[in-house]
C-alpha cells in the first residue's frame, strides 16, 4: 500500500500494520476509522502528519498537546557525553511533542520540560537503558532581573602600562531609574540618545552628555559595549540588568594610550560601581497560576498556594469545578504539580503563564547576593 503524506508530499510505502497491546504487536490485515493501529519504516512521517490515498488531498487538524507542567535541568554524568544527549533528547522529542528541551544561555542550563514526575522517570530510564547514559537531574535556575531604584554617578580609571603604548581611559557615568516619559538628566548638556530595546525585558536608554572633548566620539560605541556586557551579568547576582538610564558626562583620554579596549573597560567598571550604590533591587518572575479542582479540595488548594507566597486573586467555576486563580513566584512552583497531585489524589489540574517581574523581600536578596559573591570567588581563586 502507498500513501501520501500530506504535509510534506513524499509518498509511504505501508508493508505492515499491527495493532498493540501493550509491548505486544499484533499483525492486522486494515485498520478503519477509530482504530489506533502501527505501521514500520516510515521514513519522512513525524509527529502529527496526515497519511492520505493520492489524490484524496486530506488534513486532519493536529493533535494540541498539553503545556508542560515540570521543569528540571539536566546534565551528563561524565563529561564528553554532551553531543550523544544532545541526541537521545532531539530523538525523544521527535517521538513525544510533549517533551520540550530548552537550552538556556540566560541560566546555563539545559532545561527538561516534561508532563510530571512519572514522565521523567520514563525519560531516564530510557537514556539510561536505551542510550547508555546516566544523567543528572536538578531545580532549574530561577531567571532573576536586576535594576535600581536611585540615582547615583561614579567615575572610574583605567590605566596599564606594560612597555610600549599602554591603556587610558576615564569615565564619568550617571545611571538612574528608568520609566516612561521620565524628564531629560538634571545638570547635564545632552548631545545624543539612543534608546535599546534589550532581547530579555526592559530598555536602557543611553545618554551622550560629553562637552569640551574629554572623550573623543569615536570612544562612545566602546563605553556602551562595556556597560551592556556588565547588564549581561548583574553587579548583584549575575542576572540581566534592565530598566536603566546610563548618561556619561566626562572622562579623560591620552592622546597615545587610549583605545576602545581601555574605555570598555573603564565603562564596565564605573558602571558596576555606580550600580551598587544605587540602592540595587532584584526582581523576581510571577506567574498566574489557574488551578482547577473539586469543590471539596479548594480550600487545600488556596491554603498550599498561600504557603508559596501567592496572593490569591480570587475563584470562577466551571462545572462542578472550582477554578483558583493566583500569583505566584516562580521560585514556589518548582515541586507544584506533584505536590498538587498528592494532596488532591490527582483530581486537580493547573495552568500557569508569566505575568510580571516583582522585586523579592530584602532578605532574599541578601542571600542570593551573597550566594552569588560566594561562587564568584571560588571561581577566581
Amino acid at each position: 500500500m502507498e500513501l501520501v503524506n500530506e504535509n510534506t508530499g513524499v509518498a509511504e510505502k505501508l508493508t505492515q500494520l499491527f495493532v498493540v497491546e501493550g509491548n505486544k504487536r499484533i499483525p492486522v490485515d486494515e485498520l478503519v476509522a477509530g482504530d489506533i493501529g502501527a505501521t514500520l519504516k516510515l521514513r519522512n512521517t513525524h509527529t502529527n502528519n496526515t497519511l492520505h490515498e493520492k489524490g484524496k488531498n486530506l488534513d486532519l487538524l493536529p493533535i494540541v498537546f498539553p503545556e508542560p507542567r515540570l521543569s528540571m535541568a539536566i546534565e551528563c554524568a561524565k563529561k564528553g557525553e554532551e553531543e550523544k544527549l544532545a541526541t537521545a533528547l532531539h530523538q525523544f522529542r521527535e517521538e513525544d511533542p510533549t517533551i520540550l528541551v530548552e537550552v538556556s544561555a540566560e541560566l546555563k542550563q539545559t532545561i527538561l520540560h516534561c508532563q510530571g514526575d512519572m514522565h521523567l522517570n520514563v525519560i531516564k530510564w530510557k537514556l539510561e537503558h536505551q542510550y547508555n547514559l546516566a544523567v543528572n537531574f536538578s531545580k532549574t535556575k530561577i531567571p532573576y532581573r536586576e535594576t535600581i531604584r536611585s540615582k547615583a554617578e561614579a567615575t572610574y580609571r583605567h590605566k596599564k602600562q606594560s612597555g610600549g603604548a599602554g591603556q587610558f581611559g576615564e569615565v564619568s557615568l550617571r545611571i538612574e531609574p528608568w520609566y516612561e516619559g521620565m524628564p531629560e538628566p538634571e545638570g547635564l548638556n545632552v548631545r545624543g540618545r539612543e534608546t535599546y530595546e534589550l532581547t530579555w525585558g526592559g530598555k536602557l536608554v543611553y545618554y551622550n552628555c560629553i562637552v569640551g572633548g574629554a572623550i573623543d566620539q569615536r570612544f562612545l560605541p566602546s563605553i556602551l559595549k562595556g556597560i551592556m556586557e556588565k547588564m549581561n551579568e548583574g553587579p548583584l547576582t549575575g542576572a540581566y540588568v534592565r530598566d536603566i538610564r546610563v548618561s556619561v558626562f566626562d572622562g579623560k583620554m591620552h592622546a597615545v594610550d587610549s583605545n576602545d579596549m581601555a574605555f570598555k573597560t573603564a565603562g564596565t567598571m564605573a558602571f558596576r560601581e555606580a550600580f551598587q550604590a544605587a540602592d540595587p533591587q532584584l526582581l523576581e518572575p510571577i506567574y498566574h497560576v489557574e488551578v482547577l479542582c473539586p469543590e471539596d479540595q479548594t480550600g487545600n488548594v488556596m491554603g498550599d498556594l498561600q504557603t508559596r507566597g501567592a496572593i490569591v486573586e480570587g475563584m470562577d467555576t466551571e462545572g462542578h469545578f472550582t477554578v483558583v486563580k493566583a500569583q505566584v513566584p516562580l521560585a514556589q512552583l518548582g515541586n507544584y504539580a506533584s505536590s498538587l497531585r498528592s494532596f488532591t489524589q490527582g483530581r486537580a489540574r493547573f495552568r500557569m503563564q508569566f505575568d510580571h517581574y516583582a522585586p523579592v523581600s530584602f532578605e532574599q536578596q541578601q542571600k542570593l547576593a551573597a550566594a552569588y559573591k560566594k561562587t564568584a570567588e571560588a571561581v577566581e581563586a
